[in-house]
């Protein structure tokens, strides 16, 4: 029987981001991999029509998600830039709590309480409230995407060197999101190469352990 894992986002980009190498790990380990994403991200291109980077960043997300093996992508529709009242206002809580219960993950993953982004924290302060709701007692991760402070949790590191080109190609792959990810490819490649020399792997994500 086939293991689950959850991965809650802000934006599908976030994924990619902090844990794009244990995703792929995951899925060679033989895990089907929900991914949660909470707002298409539509604010990314304010000069454009929000019904169009809507279709675009769906579309592409789905495609990275086919090509990396996750199995579903469900998408909550919400408005970018205005998660914790969206969340409020639409009851997303029901949501989550029905996404959990309907797919009994053995792991969780969601952004930081500590993350600079607002729409990050509010997807963490979400999935953690139901997860309390819940009494979850399976593993549950908060993984770094603009994060600068560290979270007062304990941490692991997850050996990704065998994983860390694909993650890389996956950040290429979301081209809507092209400055951004580029942006971030140079962080990205130091912190993974920080956090793998800490533990004597060639590359590795840090994962802060939330429950």
């Amino acid at each position: 029987m086939s293991k689950t894992a959850i991965i809650f986002e802000a934006h599908n980009d976030d994924l990619y981001v902090g844990v794009g190498g244990t995703l792929v790990k995951l899925v060679k380990q033989g895990y089907d991999v929900i991914e949660v994403v909470f707002s298409a991200g539509q604010m990314s291109h304010p000069h454009y029509k929000e019904e169009i980077i809507i279709n675009k960043r769906i579309k592409e997300a789905e495609s990275i998600g086919r090509q990396f093996g996750i199995k579903q992508t469900i998408f909550l529709g919400l408005k970018d830039n205005k998660l914790e009242k969206e969340i409020k206002l639409k009851d997303i809580h029901e949501r989550i709590r029905n996404i959990i219960k309907r797919y009994d993950p053995v792991k969780i993953f969601c952004t930081t309480s500590t993350d600079p982004h607002p729409d990050h924290r509010a997807v963490n302060h979400a999935v953690m409230k139901v997860i309390e709701s819940l009494n979850y007692n399976k593993d549950v991760y908060g993984y770094e995407v603009w994060n600068l402070a560290n979270e007062n949790t304990p941490v692991t590191y997850n050996d990704i060197s065998d994983y860390f080109k694909a993650k890389i190609a996956m950040m290429k792959a979301c081209k809507s999101q092209w400055f951004y990810m580029y942006l971030l490819l140079l962080p990205v490649y130091f912190r993974a190469k920080y956090y793998g020399i800490k533990n004597n792997f060639k590359y590795a994500e840090k994962l802060y352990i939330l429950r």
